[in-house]
């Protein structure tokens, strides 16, 4: 027979060891979190030429991983609830920061045909390339002023026109800068007239935003559809919580409704890629 001090003893220090690991492989993975979200976030939003403090940004991304999953605990008392809140605000960072660079980049290709005309105009009075961008930057305002803007800076601190050019592509990511950026790269090196081709170049890419116009006005109503036909089951759900909820619980409260929660998150999935690939029409 084993004295029961020493099973205690060996049970202690079993669960030290066990807390041990968990403490330090918890350090371990909160300090790999802070360093890729607050490198993620200074990138992305120095970018868009947005300054924040980082620190505090993750500070409140993490007090809210703590405390939201616990009141949707304590309001639902379902694990299940708490679960989807936590994968939620883990994603939302993410998914922010896309959207912010979306729109930052339509705003930028719906400015871009009247700044290549500005510059066209500019360069057929006599300015160069470099002053024709500047005296664009100076009577335009939001992002493709300062997209040109730090394009300008780069060529005044000593790097070369060339590599600052495809720093503004590099930064933007976008079709309609490409297309700039190679038209001039291949007027400075072959020669041409530079005032025409940003002049075709703005007629062209004003047409393309109006056709882009168009095409987003007739599939807006696939796109209702589509985020209808997503969100109904879960409003469903939402309402049998309510009507009957002994009916529903089993769903958030066993192995197998977990698996029928799980299959449904999948087919919905596949659902809303199916229906976002029909109404996307790339012009």
């Amino acid at each position: 027979m084993i004295d029961i001090n020493v099973a205690l003893a060996i049970i202690f220090l079993g669960v030290a060891v066990l807390v041990w690991v968990t403490i330090s492989l918890s350090v371990k993975g909160f300090g790999h979190y802070e360093k890729k979200f607050t490198d993620e976030a200074e990138t992305n939003l120095e970018n868009m030429f947005l300054f924040f403090d980082y620190r505090k940004m993750f500070v409140f991304n993490a007090v809210g991983l703590v405390v939201i999953p616990i009141i949707v605990y304590l309001f639902t008392d379902a694990i299940f609830y708490a679960a989807i809140a936590l994968v939620v605000l883990l994603l939302l960072p993410k998914l922010a920061l896309k959207l912010l660079n979306v729109k930052r980049a339509n705003r930028i290709n719906q400015d871009l045909p009247d700044a290549l005309a500005q510059i066209s105009g500019s360069l057929r009075s006599g300015a160069t390339f470099t002053s024709a961008i500047e005296i664009m930057v100076n009577e335009s305002k939001g992002p493709i002023s300062q997209e040109f803007g730090l394009l300008i800076k780069e060529q005044k601190i000593g790097i070369k026109p060339q590599d600052a050019l495809e720093n503004l592509a590099e930064r933007i990511q976008s079709e309609d800068i490409d297309l700039v950026v190679t038209a001039s790269l291949i007027a400075r090196d072959v020669g041409g007239n530079l005032a025409e081709t940003f002049e075709r170049l703005s007629m062209m890419l004003r047409r393309k935003v109006e056709m882009e116009g168009k095409i987003e006005a007739l599939t807006s109503q696939g796109k209702l559809q589509g985020w209808v036909v997503s969100l109904l089951p879960f409003g469903i759900m939402l309402a049998l919580s309510f009507i009957e909820p002994e009916a529903i619980e089993p769903m958030f409260t066993t192995f197998l409704g977990w698996g029928f929660l799980a299959v449904i998150l999948i087919l919905e999935l596949m659902g809303a890629l199916m229906i976002s690939k029909i109404v996307s029409i790339d012009v």
